[in-house]
């Protein structure tokens, strides 16, 4: 028995969705067993098995990062249970205004990328923008570490308070001691 469930994406992502010659839909099928179509208006139908619920989830997970900006294949990688998605909407921090919007982009991207850059080399997790989204995909632990370095910076830190804090998790990530936000007591984020 099939269940047909519906997404959202942008309508300026839904080539994403699909890729070159329809590739990442193809593969996105193929691995998780569904059958997508992109319809008129730029809904996503999903059919998938009702024995399977997981594979939907799969696919939102796999839609939602084409959303916040991701590659197809970057998209793809949330194929792998070990890879988590974290979105963080800006519009929590800047309202919807465009101009404060725009400035913690910069904030986040920094001069010449560089703040980006040093997020993703020392956390391991790879980010993307798009509109109002910022996504995060990586394994549990380097996706929290940029989570939180993310949020310090949204929130006004200085970027050598935020920098310190993620050279610090990222030492504690390398010695195998690193520990959820749940464990750490006292770490605020």
């Amino acid at each position: 028995m099939a269940n047909v469930l519906f997404l959202n994406i942008p309508q300026e992502r839904v080539g994403v969705l699909i890729g070159k010659n329809g590739e990442i839909k193809r593969k996105i099928e193929e691995e998780t067993k569904v059958k997508i179509q992109v319809q008129q208006d730029g809904t996503i139908r999903v059919e998938y098995d009702a024995e399977d619920p997981e594979a939907y989830f799969k696919v939102r997970r796999i839609a939602d990062a084409i959303s916040s900006g991701f590659s197809g294949e970057d998209a793809l990688r949330l194929l792998d249970d070990k890879l988590i998605l974290k979105i963080i909407d800006l519009r929590d921090f800047a309202g919807d205004s465009p101009s404060r919007i725009k400035t913690i982009k910069g904030r986040i991207i920094g001069k010449d990328g560089k703040v980006w850059k040093k997020i993703e080399r020392l956390s391991g997790a790879k980010l993307a923008l798009h509109n109002y989204t910022l996504g995060i995909i990586g394994e549990e632990e380097s996706c929290d570490i940029a989570f939180k370095t993310i949020l310090k910076i949204l929130r006004g830190a200085q970027f050598s308070t935020a920098f310190k804090y993620l050279e610090r998790q990222r030492k504690s990530l390398e010695k195998g001691i690193w520990m959820s936000r749940e464990e750490k007591a006292g770490d605020e984020f």
